[in-house]
């Protein structure tokens, strides 16, 4: 992302672990340019068709200063070891976090932006970032929250997302990206709520 690229008119956001592209649904919806970052080259062809430009690299190694022109950032680093599936079948790592260097990584890029983060995991992460949040459905936000306007949010999306087998602990392992998938309401609420 050089400094031409910034010079879009859109609403820039930056989209940090952006997997198969849930944010970039909502956000480019609403009228976003949307840039996600992602270590795993298997999410570029899908990250691409969800409407968000791609680009390969680990989040750590990024320095924040280049999003300034941004309007937020958003973060859905992967949450396996604070998965209530991951700790049944995995006793011995219950609760620990290895360095905590994805989510610091987040945190130090907004503020060398100077611009707000979202940060999406599971309910147990709660423990490291205090209890400025909200719950969605089966999804938790962390960070500096709009407004979101729930309500306008399709009725029932959360409880239809859990029963057609997305969420739950039976899930197998090669769809965890697919059941991490930020759901199109909630980040179209979440883009809204920036605008």
């Amino acid at each position: 992302m050089g400094e031409a690229e910034l010079s879009d008119d859109r609403p820039l956001c930056i989209d940090l672990f952006c997997g198969l592209g849930g944010w970039a649904e909502g956000f480019v919806a609403e009228g976003y340019r949307i840039v996600g970052f992602d270590i795993d080259p298997r999410f570029a062809e899908p990250y691409r068709k969800a409407g968000g430009e791609f680009v390969l690299a680990d989040v750590r190694t990024l320095d924040g200063r280049r999003f300034k022109g941004a309007r937020c950032i958003v973060a859905s680093p992967p949450c396996q070891e604070f998965s209530t599936a991951y700790n049944a079948f995995n006793p011995e790592k219950r609760w620990r976090i290895r360095d905590g260097s994805l989510w610091a990584a987040a945190k130090r890029i907004a503020k060398e932006a100077g611009v707000p983060l979202i940060l999406e995991n599971v309910a147990g992460a709660q423990r490291f970032f205090g209890r400025s949040g909200g719950h969605y459905g089966p999804f938790h936000l962390w960070g500096d929250l709009p407004l979101i306007p729930v309500s306008r949010m399709k009725k029932g999306w959360s409880q239809k997302w859990s029963k057609n087998g997305r969420a739950g602990h039976n899930t197998a392992r090669s769809h965890v990206a697919e059941v991490a998938k930020i759901p199109l309401p909630l980040a179209r609420a979440v883009a809204r709520g920036f605008l």
